[in-house]
């Protein structure tokens, strides 16, 4: 499938700080991939920039090869993002809010009918078409928001932390509306906090901390457990950890990790891939600065030099 969504060498400023350093990614359509770190890592700054709501001071974001630089409507066209935060007004129906926002996108008549009973169809919300979105789930809300994402049928989906402070019926019920995404040839670009959730619904993960992009992979290569049952992720620090944040980070992660660091090698195990991805979001989170990582096949290579396209799986290290 081609390539809809690319990031390259893209570099972002919030004055002095550095919140993306030349990240390079590429989404096909027919994909999900998923964004995952600690807060503060750059999944969120990534997806405002692949949406246009901030411009890179470095490097290029496009999709289906148009720079919003080049033509601003038909980039806008092209994306739809689900922020974190709902944009929903809860004092109307999610029809009429839907309607609010086909109107935005230029529809009337007969068609912004027909998109804003589409949109209700696809997230399962018909039947609720005329209830108040402040009577609302979480969940539904979400879906609602979803919907008014899609209304103008954009080639490519991004979702900032969708699942966060949902219940797991509802998540998994928004995870369903991705892969149909995907299975539609949507490119979907999502961020979250949760390794399972990555590989519930992600083709493909970039894991970001800083504001640069450590690894990639398959879900299943990321976390992948091993011969002899355990999961496996070795890292190439930048400088190494002071002894009393190894100690600390070992009586927090506690007997169910093996935290491994000598020199500026890191070493991380576990029982399954869950556990070992809620371990390296502490590791990353307590400010240890990680160049690469790689699982003992190899599968992980160094930042995304050549676009997440071109990292495969079977490369040795």
């Amino acid at each position: 499938m081609p390539v809809a969504l690319s990031l390259l060498a893209v570099r972002v400023r919030y004055g002095d700080r550095v919140a993306l350093d030349r990240v390079t990614l590429a989404v096909h359509r027919g994909e999900v991939v998923g964004l995952l770190g600690p807060n503060g890592s750059g999944k969120s700054t990534t997806l405002a920039a692949a949406a246009g709501v901030i411009d890179p001071a470095e490097g290029t974001v496009a999709v289906d090869g148009l720079t919003r630089a080049a033509d601003p409507a038909g980039y806008a066209r092209r994306v739809g993002l689900v922020p974190q935060a709902c944009a929903l007004y809860d004092e109307l129906s999610a029809a009429d809010n839907l309607r609010f926002f086909a109107r935005l996108y230029g529809f009337a008549g007969r068609e912004l009918h027909r998109r804003v009973s589409r949109g209700l169809a696809r997230v399962g919300l018909t039947d609720r078409a005329g209830h108040r979105v402040g009577t609302f789930s979480g969940g539904m809300k979400q879906r609602v928001n979803l919907a008014a994402a899609l209304l103008h049928d954009p080639p490519v989906v991004l979702l900032d932390e969708p699942t966060a402070a949902l219940d797991p019926g509802c998540r998994d019920a928004l995870l369903a509306d991705l892969a149909r995404l995907r299975d539609d040839g949507h490119a979907v670009l999502i961020s979250t906090h949760h390794p399972d959730e990555a590989r519930q619904g992600c083709d493909r993960v970039v894991v970001l901390d800083r504001g640069r992009a450590v690894a990639a992979g398959r879900p299943g290569d990321v976390f992948a457990c091993r011969p002899g049952g355990r999961a496996v992720l070795y890292g190439h620090l930048r400088t190494r950890p002071p002894k009393f944040l190894v100690r600390s980070l070992r009586q927090r992660l506690g007997p169910a990790v093996e935290l491994g660091v000598t020199g500026n090698r890191l070493r991380l195990a576990a029982d399954d891939g869950e556990t070992l991805g809620r371990a390296l979001g502490l590791v990353l989170a307590e400010g240890v600065e990680a160049e690469s990582f790689r699982t003992p096949t190899g599968t992980l290579e160094r930042v995304l030099r050549h676009g997440l396209a071109e990292v495969p799986s079977e490369t040795p290290a």
